[in-house]
């Protein structure tokens, strides 16, 4: 069998699975990244370069939807302290922020918007192993937040100014561009 011919088998063997991979993406501070498509999961990779950065998500959920939802940094002695935040925000939310919660954020709250904030302060640090960058992280832990109807953004920073890698996922059913995933290699995997 010629090396072609195998080559076209593994792709045909590999593409289904491929396809129902999560949709992985960079993110870039300052400019909010829009999830276009909320029926499916994604992992969002990011670095603190200064650790000043702010890394917003936009997304929009057309009904009430239970979200599951982690941040997560590489599993390395370098990154032990490196504990970036998040927040999901936005109107309709159930979730008040307390006054320390409020302090932290790092933008200031939307006139009637409700926010739900993780300050990564849980320990021992959840450690998990991702099948995709076939890697162990760090995790803040799986929340899954009730989320009605409508518009809403992540926020994620750096409270301690640490610097390093770091992603999000949120999500339930698989599925995405996992295609993209080879051309910011280096991002996902340390």
């Amino acid at each position: 069998m010629s090396t072609r011919l195998r080559s076209l088998l593994a792709l045909a063997v590999l593409l289904p699975i491929i396809a129902r991979a999560h949709s992985p993406s960079v993110l870039s501070p300052g400019v909010p990244t829009v999830i276009e498509d909320t029926s499916i999961s994604y992992a969002l990779y990011g670095v603190f370069e200064t650790g000043d950065e702010v890394f917003r998500v936009k997304v929009s959920f057309p009904e009430d939807f239970a979200l599951p939802v982690e941040l997560f940094v590489p599993h390395r002695e370098e990154l032990k302290e490196h504990r970036p935040a998040f927040a999901l925000v936005g109107p309709g939310l159930f979730f008040t922020p307390t006054a320390e919660e409020r302090a932290a954020l790092p933008l200031p709250l939307p006139e009637g918007a409700g926010a739900y904030v993780d300050l990564n302060r849980v320990s021992p640090r959840p450690v998990f192993y991702e099948t995709f960058t076939r890697r162990f992280f760090w995790s803040t832990g799986v929340v899954a937040l009730v989320v009605p109807k409508g518009d809403y953004e992540f926020w994620m920073w750096s409270p301690h100014k640490t610097r390093g890698k770091f992603g999000i996922g949120f999500g339930v059913e698989e599925g995405g561009d996992f295609s993209r995933a080879f051309e910011d290699w280096s991002v996902y995997a340390y």
